[in-house]
């Protein structure tokens, strides 16, 4: 008898599809995710352009002084290029990129389907 009754009642639940819910958490990720990224460039862009420009000053000073010595070359660490390549991958701006991205997206549409099959056939049993 209980398994009756929760069955009725996930076949009643099931009835009201709320696929609008889908489409507004999607929008609400895609717009946070890009609020956040955007925030996160506008800030790092206004603290290091003051830092890049008291650096430069504080170099030119100290190069003044020694000599004007050849800068020595930054060394760019693993972590670094795994982030920059990362980057690339996610911004679809390369083949490689686009094809991460369009799989990513046919992947989430595929499950969002399979999600729907199975709820239409619990509907129908």
């Amino acid at each position: 008898m209980a398994d009756d009754e929760a069955t009725i009642s996930d076949a009643e639940c099931l009835k009201d599809r709320h696929w609008y819910a889908f489409v507004c958490s999607s929008l609400i990720t895609f717009f946070t995710g890009l609020l956040l990224v955007l925030s996160w460039r506008i800030l790092s862009w206004l603290f290091f352009q003051k830092r890049v420009v008291e650096v430069s000053t504080a170099d030119e000073a100290k190069n003044k002084t020694e000599g004007g010595g050849a800068p020595e070359e930054a060394e760019v660490g693993w972590v670094t290029e795994a982030k920059d390549w990362a980057g690339e991958l996610i911004s679809g701006q390369t083949t490689t990129g686009r094809i991460l991205v369009s799989d990513l997206y046919y992947a989430r549409i595929t499950v969002y389907f399979s999600f729907l099959s199975r709820v239409s056939m619990l509907m129908h049993v």
